[in-house]
């Protein structure tokens, strides 16, 4: 009887063991697999740890090791065209601010018919004109903008030295019921007309993107439908740190923080891991994991 194994991503062989005396030996294969896995990183690992990249996302990495194979850049990805077909997109407005923070942009998005695991219904999104940075919050009603809006605010002084000038978003009122407050700060608060979500089209375009990659996310990890609060998450995470042409191949996260983000710690989401286990009170032979 021989046992084979194989990595469950890749489909790669690791080893081969034949059995003898009621255990398997594995075939000397193992270590060269192994050594091997870990030496290259390919292009399909990279875009599935970074929610389905694009192609050009992916070839501007700062990535040591990366190996690129034209055959898998030029596969169709299946999970990508479920998650990402689209109609046409809105027109691209210019980049007009100068520094970041200048101009942020403001959209909420839901109710979703399944709540989230907190029970969040809602997500607000705030765009970085400059950066192209993007912030997520969950919420559970629509109230909680105010609350949330405000933190980000004050976090921007604290954190980044800089002043919020301008707040550009629709005409919902969980943004019109924030003038006093906008005006107490010296804040301009710009408003898209009626029924004309284009003229808020960075947010808007910046919306499709978290969910193109949140549902890829969710496809791939066949998380249930009450992860997708969970996902948007991720996915705001992933494109803080994805290089995009728009910035000239860095990242938000490069033009925030002046440093390119470190992207070794990445893995793809759902695979397979191991907690610690801490609870093995010193027995010597508990399971660690």
């Amino acid at each position: 009887m021989t046992c084979v194994i194989q990595d469950r991503t890749s489909r790669m062989l690791i080893g081969v063991g034949e059995q003898r005396e009621g255990l398997y030996y594995l075939r000397r294969i193992v270590t060269a697999a192994a050594m091997k896995a870990k030496s290259e990183t390919s292009y399909d690992l990279w875009h599935k740890r970074l929610g389905h990249a694009s192609t050009k996302a992916i070839n501007m990495l700062p990535v040591t090791g990366f190996v690129q194979n034209k055959d898998s850049c030029n596969q169709v990805c299946d999970i990508c065209l479920r998650a990402k077909q689209s109609r046409e997109s809105f027109s691209i407005s210019e980049n007009k601010s100068m520094d970041i923070f200048q101009l942020i942009h403001c959209d909420l998005w839901g109710p979703y018919r399944t709540p989230a695991f907190n029970g969040a219904r809602y997500f607000l999104t705030i765009v970085d004109d400059f950066s192209r940075a993007v912030w997520i919050y969950l919420l559970v009603d629509k109230k909680e903008v105010f609350p949330y809006l405000s933190q980000f605010i004050t976090m921007v002084e604290r954190q980044f030295a800089k002043q919020v000038k301008i707040i550009r978003s629709d005409n919902g009122t969980e943004f019109t019921s924030m003038g006093n407050y906008f005006l107490d700060r010296g804040i301009m608060h710009e408003t898209s007309c009626t029924g004309t979500p284009q003229q808020n089209g960075r947010v808007e375009r910046k919306h499709r993107h978290i969910l193109n990659v949140a549902r890829a996310l969710c496809f791939q990890a066949n998380f249930p439908l009450e992860f997708w609060g969970d996902c948007v998450l991720t996915a705001c995470y992933l494109i803080n740190r994805t290089p995009t042409t728009v910035l000239h191949g860095k990242t938000p996260y490069n033009l925030l923080y002046g440093t390119p983000p470190s992207l070794n710690h990445l893995r793809v989401l759902g695979c397979l891991c191991y907690a610690h286990n801490q609870n093995h009170k010193g027995d010597k032979f508990a399971s660690r994991s």
